[in-house]
């Protein structure tokens, strides 16, 4: 089964991605951006085929996993989509010099999710 990361340390946003999705991806958690790294190392099938990335994590946060994903080359691998709940232009902004696919600013909708993660979905059958 193809498998999506949710990075996020709220319970919330993984339960609302778990329930959208669970009949058609495994949901892989990460509460904090350490975690959601080694989950990628840990990817040796490449069974991921997306990530919802929250910028504001504890201990890891989501810029030093976009970091990762550069010094990795692994953007053309797994589409990202940034979930976040801070909204200044300037970390916004920050967030696009990196091959991100799009920004989601919470609190988000069912279908907003549904569509994010369809779109991340399509950008990794299509590479």
């Amino acid at each position: 089964m193809k498998k999506i990361i949710v990075a996020d340390d709220s319970k919330i946003i993984s339960n609302i991605v778990d329930r959208a999705f669970r009949d058609e991806y495994e949901i892989l958690v990460a509460f904090n951006g350490r975690e959601a790294i080694d989950i990628i190392k840990n990817d040796v099938n490449g069974d991921i085929v997306g990530m919802l990335l929250d910028l504001n994590m504890p201990e890891v946060d989501g810029f030093a996993v976009l970091d990762y994903f550069k010094e990795n080359n692994l953007f053309k691998r797994i589409p990202v989509c940034i979930i976040t709940g801070d909204v200044q232009k300037e970390r916004i902004d920050r967030a696009f010099n990196y091959d991100i696919v799009d920004v989601l600013a919470k609190p988000f909708t069912f279908e907003n999710v549904r569509g994010e993660v369809e779109k991340i979905i399509n950008l990794s059958t299509m590479r």
